[in-house]
């Protein structure tokens, strides 16, 4: 039986040709996807029809489709278990493709998984005790932890490039630990910070 003349389409191949995209380039288009794919733009339409938008909740969901939310869920785990599991595992999925964060935050979340996602972390501050009316600000401030951490995972090592004559205090710290280590430490630092403001913020405990 003949091949088809054409790739066979899926909204994950869309996507992940889009995430690729954007690491080469910066952002995708769907005429470079087409390109990309071998096939007609209004091929992708036919399977996505909310164009862009549409193409962009995909990559959402390619990138955090081996999340666990049932784990992050999971009353049976202390709720500050819950957040470390929670960012790390965000953080995790981001850093395969550090350069789609800004593509992914310049457009608003509607796909049912990241929902999801953030719904198990307004239920991890609500455990914890953070009042309702700072859940929005903590839940914000968590993901540009996890978010900026996960863009950093996609930087150059040695990352910094220090004088020791001009900036002698910068030189001294990145000779010692300036290295492929450098991201994954401070994210685990951040981490426990983060952790800690959180508590520190809760009034109270679930029964």
């Amino acid at each position: 039986m003949p091949r088809p003349s054409q790739n066979i389409l899926s909204t994950s191949a869309i996507a992940r040709a889009a995430l690729a995209l954007v690491e080469e380039k910066g952002d995708f288009t769907i005429p470079g996807i087409a390109r990309a794919l071998k096939v007609n733009p209004s091929s992708l339409y036919h399977h996505l029809p909310g164009g862009r938008l549409e193409i962009i909740h995909r990559m959402r969901e390619e990138l955090y489709a081996r999340i666990d939310v049932g784990a992050l869920r999971d009353v049976t785990r202390s709720p500050e278990d819950r957040l470390r599991a929670w960012m790390g595992d965000v953080r995790a999925a981001l850093a395969t493709a550090p350069g789609v964060v800004i593509v992914l935050v310049s457009s608003p979340v509607q796909d049912a998984l990241t929902l999801a996602i953030y719904e198990a972390l307004f239920e991890i501050l609500r455990d914890i005790g953070i009042p309702v009316d700072r859940r929005m600000a903590f839940a914000a401030m968590i993901d540009a932890v996890v978010l900026g951490s996960a863009v950093d995972a996609g930087s150059p090592v040695p990352l910094w490039q220090a004088d020791p004559a001009e900036n002698p205090e910068l030189h001294a710290a990145a000779a010692r630990d300036d290295d492929e280590s450098r991201a994954s430490t401070a994210f685990a630092l951040a981490i426990d910070v983060t952790v800690a403001a959180v508590q520190a913020a809760a009034v109270s405990r679930r029964g």
